[in-house]
């Protein structure tokens, strides 16, 4: 696996606010190639970005592919003898490999104490460690995420079932260091809602959480949300007990990624770099563009056309789309803005053609990904309070 550092840059806190939004960068030594945090993930499955071929992916996107390995467990067997995934593929770009697929819902009774499982198109796929290892070892992903239980959702949970969660988690993540070819770790932490749970968790991986700081590049909050589409509407600022018990657990490693699996909605995004969160799943794109949805928010103060009510997005299905000559998002710059306009787009997906999706992909996944470069803008100008409420009283107002 590639060697991989995670770098903190600079805090929004030093400036005096309260926040904990931070720069960052993680490097790849054995490309070599530098990301620029807090970003968000390229999501894909099986390393084909949905709807869209990598020729026609926008400049701006952050290359750093999210490939969920339940989509790759079908397949397994076509490339373990081949060498990494990467190669089978030809891909280029790093590959970050979460447990779970954010837009798949988790289904209750997927875990046991030997196993744990993934949900595919084709159902339940259930692993046990050291089938997961050979997974991992065949994949050779820059980046992972160890298997772990985390089916703990709100209100459904009894404290029975969260000790076996934690101690399940632990059991999996404690063999998977210590096979000594696993390195670029991003460790889950798990114990639901319950924040003594999640203090004996931290408690009980401390050990070997310091015995292998140097495999482990990060750490993502699992056991809150059964994933899905119902994670769109997560409130974000529910974690902030939770954040801050981490934070004050892991005070001597200011240097790990902070990531979570969510459908990263703007106005959340924004709540989560407030909170310390580094890297964003890509997931939210697939999503919209399941659903027709084009991004319209506004990212930058340069981007507000004042002849136009300003919206965060809208629906491609919407009757008023079916005779406009505007593009997708006026000033957009995206390919599809230039070249398309909206009744167009809209005659596509009601023929069903797949080309009406692929533009609507295309012009949300630069317009995501402009979002983060105006974040990182933002920090960098020490303007995140600023910017942050810009964002927020948007989405206040849908």
């Amino acid at each position: 696996m590639a060697n991989l550092t995670f770098k903190t840059l600079s805090r929004a806190n030093a400036t005096g606010t309260s926040s904990a939004a931070r720069l960052g960068e993680i490097t790849i030594a054995s490309i070599p190639k530098r990301i620029e945090t807090p970003a968000v993930t390229l999501y894909s499955r099986t390393g084909v970005v949905p709807d869209v071929t990598y020729d026609m992916i926008p400049e701006n996107v952050t290359r750093l592919l999210e490939i969920p390995l339940g989509s790759l467990v079908g397949s397994v067997k076509n490339f373990e003898s081949t060498g990494p995934y990467s190669s089978f593929a030809r891909l280029t770009d790093p590959i970050f490999c979460p447990f779970h697929d954010g837009l798949v819902e988790l289904r209750p009774g997927g875990s046991g104490n030997l196993y744990s499982s993934v949900w595919t198109k084709s159902g339940r796929e259930a692993l046990n460690i050291d089938r997961f290892k050979k997974l991992i070892q065949a994949i050779q992903p820059t980046v992972f995420e160890p298997m772990f239980d985390g089916d703990t959702p709100l209100n459904k949970t009894t404290d029975k079932r969260l000790t076996k969660d934690r101690e399940r988690s632990r059991r999996f993540f404690e063999s998977t260091v210590e096979d000594v070819k696993c390195s670029n770790m991003i460790v889950p932490l798990v114990g639901g809602h319950d924040i003594r749970q999640r203090q004996t968790y931290l408690n009980e991986i401390r050990q070997v959480f310091n015995a292998n700081a140097k495999s482990i590049l990060g750490i993502s909050f699992q056991g809150f949300h059964s994933y899905g589409p119902s994670t769109e509407k997560f409130n974000v600022e529910t974690l902030r007990p939770f954040i801050d018990q981490t934070r004050s657990a892991l005070n001597d490693y200011p240097d790990l990624l902070w990531t979570m699996p969510l459908l990263w909605r703007p106005d959340q995004v924004v709540q989560a770099i407030d909170l310390g969160f580094d890297l964003f799943s890509g997931a939210y794109v697939a999503h919209l563009s399941d659903h027709f949805r084009v991004l319209t928010f506004r990212y930058t103060e340069q981007s507000k056309d004042s002849t136009t009510e300003e919206k965060t997005e809208y629906s491609m299905t919407l009757k008023t789309t079916a005779r406009s000559k505007d593009p997708l998002l006026i000033g957009c710059s995206c390919y599809a803005c230039q070249n398309y306009s909206q009744a167009y787009v809209h005659h596509l997906m009601q023929t069903k053609e797949l080309l009406g999706r692929t533009l609507v992909t295309i012009h949300n996944l630069y317009h995501y990904h402009a979002f983060f470069q105006a974040i990182r803008q933002s920090l960098k100008e020490n303007r995140w309070t600023e910017y942050r409420q810009m964002i927020l009283d948007q989405y206040q107002q849908t």
